[in-house]
């Protein structure tokens, strides 16, 4: 773990023995935590150190770094974009006596709202290689660190470690000062390569007691001890040091899997080893306790309390004169009504695929005639609230962010918001500008989360399972005929229901909002004809090929939404022939029921019937039910793949 010196065995390795086929391993990882009593706030210090072994020439990629961090962030902004007044912060220094321990202790009484930015400082990189006998070090210069703004609060430092290749050592450490104090850093001690060491250590003073959760699929050891730390006010130069308890944790990984992103992973860092964490409590002498911990009855009163979102929830919409024109108020039936409404809505704004949480105003948004989905779903509330409908924001994180985290209300974990419109008997039905081609209940794929908060304000707030309002329906029908010259024609006919027809809309590039729409085209195949014996391969392609191939996963499943596709295939034979192979009639089913295909044969005079249902009923399977998802995908591709023996007698 001696930084500017990788060994003589580490300069040498040419693979990792726990992982062979791994394009680079992550020899060793440091992060350090550590606070500064400053004379009006705390600063953070995020010292990081890493080692990497390059072991293919793939591996080269992890010579460059990003390293995020944030700017103008205050510590009001609790729900992520959102303008609250949910969170102000005490002074801890500010006059001349002002110690935090000790004889004479007294603090500012005041109290006041908190911002902070972020850099990187102390950049150094360095790449080792052997030349001969000798390690030859190639050092990064300054003017190849770059800090790049992504929107307002998000900016993004990077550089790329030069003359990096197969067999290099790569070596990087930098600081991040962070006046964002109440807020710490998610930290994943696994990564898309193996990791031999990580350990993070934190010594943060007692007076921050934050909510910490530890998570992943191979967890950390950790210990968490009394400290101390000394400190100096800079505003007077003549008092003596004094000292602040501090709580002092340390988790540390060993032997860490690679956890590689993954078609079927929406993110990797959801199963990352790693901790989260939420301010709790703040304390500070002569002020008693703060609490900052949440519940989420108290975020939905600071969501309906945020200047940008909840006070406009029932102000009058800005179509109110169009809405009224069309007569919309005066359908009857509910969903019809919701339906009209969203049409309305979505002809006069367009979507420019940003999901946010933040919405700017509706007037705003209309002139534009373009938003993200958040300022046209404030505008989506305000038009169904006109017509006689109630309206309410659903809050939810997107799936590529990662899951909420379970043990403590993680308010700053929120990315955006859809619509609910709330419906009697508890038959709500969820919208989104994201989903302009699809229908009521009919969401993005990202935005179908497990947890998500319907937030209203005269009733009480619920949580909403959004994956289990969808489905993704594929229903195909195919009537043909078979020559005798093996040659079976006919129509294939498809309806798309829910996310399916949504989908389908999208890659073709129709627009409509619809519950289903139906496709249909020729269908042609050609078989093997041997004297009176003809072999065919009836089906259309329904599993192209099996994505569980690997004989073992780190990673749970994750499909990207229920559904189920099925298809009918309905044979005119020749004169004369009759079915010659077995009749095929299968069910496979995975032992929790979340995965089922059905295969059936059926004949009748000079006809054949095959159909075969492919239906994921569960959306998350464990890496422990792996083998049977390998299994069944083998089986239903087995199924639909092998041919059809027609025989004449």
């Amino acid at each position: 773990m001696k930084f500017g010196k990788p060994t003589k065995e580490e300069m040498q390795m040419t693979a990792y023995a726990a992982d062979p086929d791994a394009e680079a391993v992550v020899l060793c990882r440091l992060t350090d935590v550590e606070y500064t009593v400053q004379t009006s706030s705390f600063l953070a210090d995020y010292r990081e150190k890493v080692r990497i072994k390059v072991l293919k020439p793939s591996g080269v990629r992890f010579a460059k770094v990003v390293v995020p961090i944030q700017r103008n962030i205050s510590a009001g902004d609790n729900v992520r974009g959102l303008k609250t007044n949910g969170m102000s912060l005490p002074k801890p220094g500010g006059s001349s006596n002002s110690y935090f321990e000790g004889e004479g202790v007294s603090m500012t009484d005041g109290v006041s709202d908190t911002d902070g930015d972020e850099s990187v400082e102390s950049i150094k990189a360095t790449a080792f290689n052997m030349e001969g006998s000798k390690i030859v070090k190639t050092s990064l210069k300054k003017s190849d660190v770059v800090t790049t703004k992504i929107d307002e609060h998000n900016y993004q430092t990077e550089f790329t470690v030069p003359n990096v290749k197969e067999g290099t050592v790569i070596e990087y450490e930098y600081t991040i000062h962070s006046q964002v104090f109440w807020e710490l850093h998610d930290w994943f001690a696994q990564c898309e390569i193996p990791v031999v060491y990580a350990k993070l250590d934190m010594n943060i003073p007692s007076y921050l007691i934050f909510n910490i959760e530890d998570h992943g699929i191979q967890r950390l050891t950790y210990t968490c001890t009394a400290g101390s730390l000394s400190f100096k006010l800079d505003s007077d130069p003549l008092a003596k040091q004094a000292q602040v308890r501090t709580n002092h944790y340390v988790y540390v990984g060993r032997n860490l899997i690679g956890m590689p992103k993954d078609d079927y992973v929406w993110n990797a860092q959801d199963y990352c080893a790693g901790i989260t964490a939420e301010l709790k409590q703040y304390r500070l002498p002569g002020m008693g306790q703060m609490d900052y911990a949440r519940t989420w009855e108290q975020i939905d009163e600071m969501i309906l309390g945020s200047d940008d979102l909840g006070i406009h929830l029932n102000d009058r919409s800005p179509l109110a004169k169009e809405l009224k024109d069309a007569k919309i108020a005066e359908i009857a039936d509910l969903r019809e009504r919701a339906e009209a409404v969203f049409n309305l809505v979505m002809s006069k704004v367009n979507w420019n695929g940003k999901y946010e949480m933040s919405p700017v105003p509706t007037s705003e948004t209309l002139k534009n005639q373009s938003g993200s989905n958040a300022d046209i779903n404030l505008l989506l509330i305000q038009s169904f609230n006109e017509v006689g409908l109630t309206a309410a924001p659903v809050v939810l994180r997107t799936r590529d962010q990662g899951l909420l985290p379970y043990n403590f209300p993680a308010i700053r974990k929120l990315s955006t918001f859809i619509v609910a419109v709330v419906m009697p008997a508890g038959a709500n039905v969820y919208l989104d500008a994201s989903s302009k081609n699809g229908y009521l209940n009919v969401l993005a794929e990202p935005l179908l989360v497990e947890r998500a908060r319907l937030v209203q304000k005269k009733n009480k707030s619920a949580w909403v399972n959004l994956q289990k309002i969808t489905k993704s329906q594929k229903n195909t029908i195919i009537n043909a005929q078979l020559a005798a010259d093996g040659t079976l024609t006919g129509t294939q006919t498809t309806r798309y229901e829910g996310l399916a027809a949504m989908n389908y809309r999208n890659a073709k590039g129709n627009s409509a909002f619809a519950p289903d729409v139906t496709e249909e085209i020729p269908f042609t195949r050609k078989g093997q004809v041997d004297g009176n014996t003809i072999k065919i391969c009836p089906f259309p392609t329904i599993i192209a090929n099996n994505p569980f191939s690997a004989s073992i996963r780190k990673m749970p499943v994750e499909f990207h939404s229920l559904g189920t596709h099925r298809v009918v295939v309905n044979i005119t034979l020749p004169e004369g022939y009759v079915l010659g192979s077995n009749q095929r009639n299968t069910t496979i089913i995975t032992k929790d029921k979340g995965l089922e295909g059905r295969i059936q044969t059926t004949t009748g005079d000079s006809r054949v019937q095959l159909s075969c249902q492919f239906s994921i009923n569960k959306i998350v399977h464990s890496e422990a039910s792996y083998a049977d998802l390998h299994q069944i995908f083998d089986d239903v591709i087995k199924y639909t793949t092998e041919e059809l023996i027609i025989k004449k007698p």
